[in-house]
């Protein structure tokens, strides 16, 4: 009896210490305000031969413990339309990927080969991207200052505060803004959330990270259907980097 007693004391002392590590763990960063955080989200130019897409929708780094991705959302397909491009692949007229903070394009990261090209894969329409919505890019020469986010593989629950960072297209300069979210509903592969913060232009925060109160990535901005934002899980992020 006396070791049963010891044995369930030592699994709450294990609990207790496991619970005090996850809490405190918290990106230095992440408890100053915004104006002070380093560069963590970016815009994006994606040039083709006759082509260039400025400004459109928000990336990131991601820092996998082995190396450092770039990332942002694959339902941008859908904005290529005069390059018909049915599949995830970006086809023989691409040049390159260019993204950097909004408003200063000299500093800037090219994107490297896309790790998830797919000519198998169809681009389709939102509904189905919506459960799939990563596009993930190898990264090489980082400027100092841009910082890639961590990773935190928990599955969010229902009514948990999450935040977005990013810019809506029409901002052309200025740090990013953070938007207060709570999840409404998780659907596996994408959550369901609400919106919080007032005032708040959507178009164009596509791809934008979502992180949660100390600083780690929980997901990606994917769009909206009704008054309910789709933000997809890390998941589909984890089966890449394992």
């Amino acid at each position: 009896m006396r070791n049963l007693v010891f044995a369930l004391f030592s699994v709450l002392i294990m609990v207790s210490c496991g619970s005090s590590n996850e809490e405190a763990r918290k990106e230095e960063w992440a408890g100053k305000p915004v104006s002070e955080w380093p560069d963590i989200v970016f815009t994006n130019d994606i040039q083709f031969k006759d082509t260039t897409y400025k400004g459109f929708g928000n990336s990131f780094l991601v820092d996998t413990g082995k190396d450092t991705l770039g990332l942002t959302c694959k339902h941008i397909f859908l904005a290529f339309t005069q390059h018909e491009l049915p599949v995830i692949d970006l086809g023989s007229d691409f040049v390159q990927w260019k993204v950097y903070p909004k408003g200063e394009e000299e500093r800037y990261i090219i994107f490297g080969r896309m790790i998830n090209e797919n000519r198998e894969e169809a681009v389709d329409a939102f509904n189905t991207l919506k459960s799939r919505d990563w596009l993930l890019f190898e990264v090489d020469d980082i400027p100092e200052g841009f910082t890639p986010l961590r990773i935190n593989k928990t599955p969010l629950q229902k009514d948990k505060i999450i935040y977005c960072l990013g810019w809506p297209y029409a901002l052309k300069e200025g740090k990013p803004s953070l938007v207060k979210m709570q999840v409404f509903r998780n659907e596996g592969p994408y959550y369901y959330v609400n919106t919080l913060t007032e005032n708040v232009d959507p178009a164009g925060r596509s791809g934008s990270p979502v992180i949660d109160a100390n600083g780690f990535l929980v997901g990606i901005i994917s769009g909206a259907e009704g008054n309910l934002g789709v933000v997809g899980n890390v998941n589909y992020l984890d089966e890449f980097i394992k």
